[in-house]
């Protein structure tokens, strides 16, 4: 993860179960707390390039301790992702991406680009996508 994403899945655990099952992911993650081991703990949390086994154990433990398959905490985590960058103060460049899904698509790329230009560790992902109106 690069970013703000792991800082926001923190704020979607403590939003949807509170800080005990925060504390618990972190366990099961192999994590330690923020007082045993602050080094790691702000390892997961900054905003940079940071150890993709962390954010895997990350992942997996919040898979097992919420008891949610892949697929339905990446769909919550991608609704309050969005929902999160309005409520921080970022819904203008966000709704600058386009007015429709296939718009806003097609502009993901170029979002991720510009912001690799002040990130240049960055691994964005390349997203393709194809328009079928019927």
């Amino acid at each position: 993860m690069y970013g703000y994403t792991p800082l926001i899945w923190k704020d979607m655990v403590l939003t949807v179960a509170g800080p005990e099952t925060w504390a618990k992911i972190l366990l099961e993650a192999g994590i330690s707390s923020e007082i045993e081991e602050p080094q790691t703990q702000a390892e997961v949390l900054n905003t940079a390039t940071r150890r993709e086994d962390l954010s895997f154990a990350l992942f997996g433990a919040t898979c097992k301790v919420m008891a949610l398959s892949q697929d339905d905490l990446l769909g919550a985590f991608g609704r309050h992702f969005v929902s999160f960058t309005l409520r921080s103060g970022n819904g203008t460049f966000l709704r600058s991406q386009g007015c429709t899904l296939p718009v806003f698509l097609e502009n993901v790329n170029a979002m991720h680009n510009y912001i690799e230009r002040d990130h240049p560790d960055a691994k964005f992902p390349f997203i393709e996508s194809k328009y079928d109106p019927v």
